[in-house]
C-alpha cells in the first residue's frame, strides 16, 4: 500500500516538470547517439562508390545534420511541456561585459589546453579533430559557426533552460555542462568542455542571452581553429611556445585566478544590477 501510496505521489511531481529533467538529459544523449549512428550508416555506403565524405559541404553536414535533428525533436518535446512556457529568445546582453568575457575565454582556452596535455590524444583522435580544424571555409564554418550556434541552442537554450527550471541553478548548470561534455562523445573534450560549459552555463542563467553563449563559444573555438591553422603540428600551447614544466604551471595558476577573477567581476556586475531594479 505504501508502495503505491509513493508511486501515486511520485507521478504528479514528474508531470509538473519542465522539460528536461536530469534523467531526460541521459535520454537525449542516446538519442543523440542513435542518430549519429543512424545519419552514418547511410554516409558510409555513399563512400563506398568513391564519393569524398570528409572534405567541402560534407565536412559542415556531417556535424550539422545529427545535431540539427536532435534539436528539433527536443525542441518539440521542450515545447509540448506546458512547464516550458517561454518560447526560446535570442535575448541582448550587456556589452560592457565583453571585454571580461574575452580575458575569461582566453583563461579558459589555456586551461583547456594545460588540462589536454596532461593525457595525450591518440593519433586517429588527433587525425579527425585536423580533419574538422582544415584550413579553409568548410572548416570554419564547421567549427566557428555552426557548431557555436546549434550547441547553444541545444545545450542551453533547451538543456539548460530546462533543467534551471526544476532544479537550484548550480545544480543544473553542473548537470548541463556534464551532459555538454559527454556529447563530444570522447574523453579527451570532456572535462576542457565541462569547464567551458560551466563557465557559459553560468553566464546564461545570469542573463538568459544565447547571444552571449554563442560568442563567447565561438570565441573559444576560433581560437582553436587559429591555432591549429597557424601551428598545425601540436595543439599544446606548452609545445607552440616551447615552455617548462615551472612556465606551464605558472601559466596555468595565472590563468585559473583571471577565471576565478572574471567570476567575481560578474558576480559584482549582476549584484549592482540587481540593486538598481
Amino acid at each position: 500500500m505504501n508502495q503505491i501510496v509513493r508511486e501515486t505521489d511520485k507521478e504528479p511531481f514528474e508531470a509538473e516538470m519542465a522539460y528536461p529533467t536530469i534523467k531526460q538529459g541521459w535520454g537525449i544523449l542516446g538519442l543523440f547517439l542513435a542518430i549519429a549512428i543512424a545519419y552514418f550508416i547511410p554516409l558510409t555506403i555513399i563512400s563506398l562508390f568513391g564519393i569524398d565524405i570528409q572534405h567541402g559541404p560534407f565536412l559542415v553536414l556531417n556535424y550539422a545534420v545529427p545535431v540539427i535533428i536532435l534539436i528539433f525533436i527536443t525542441g518539440r518535446w521542450w515545447k509540448n511541456n506546458p512547464r516550458n512556457t517561454e518560447v526560446l529568445k535570442l535575448r541582448s546582453f550587456p556589452s560592457v561585459l565583453l571585454p571580461v568575457v574575452i580575458v575569461m575565454t582566453l583563461a579558459i582556452v589555456i586551461i583547456d589546453s594545460e588540462i589536454g596535455s596532461w593525457i595525450p590524444m591518440p593519433d586517429i583522435l588527433m587525425e579527425m579533430f585536423k580533419e574538422m580544424l582544415q584550413p579553409n571555409i568548410w572548416g570554419f564554418l564547421t567549427v566557428v559557426v555552426a557548431a557555436p550556434i546549434l550547441e547553444e541552442l541545444l545545450m542551453r537554450g533547451i538543456v539548460l533552460d530546462g533543467l534551471l527550471r526544476n532544479y537550484s541553478p548550480w545544480k543544473a548548470i553542473i548537470w548541463s555542462s556534464v551532459f555538454f561534455g559527454m556529447i563530444h562523445l570522447n574523453p579527451w573534450q570532456f572535462i576542457t568542455a565541462m569547464i567551458a560549459g560551466i563557465a557559459i552555463g553560468y553566464l546564461y542563467w545570469k542573463t538568459k542571452s544565447l547571444f552571449l553563449c554563442m560568442f563567447i563559444h565561438a570565441l573559444n573555438n576560433g581560437f582553436a581553429f587559429y591555432l591549429m591553422v597557424r601551428y598545425s603540428e601540436s595543439f599544446d600551447l606548452a609545445e607552440l611556445f616551447d615552455i617548462g614544466i615551472l612556465e606551464r604551471i605558472g601559466l596555468f595558476v595565472a590563468a585559473s585566478l583571471i577565471l576565478w577573477g572574471s567570476y567575481r567581476c560578474f558576480e559584482n556586475f549582476f549584484s549592482k544590477s540587481k540593486q538598481v531594479e
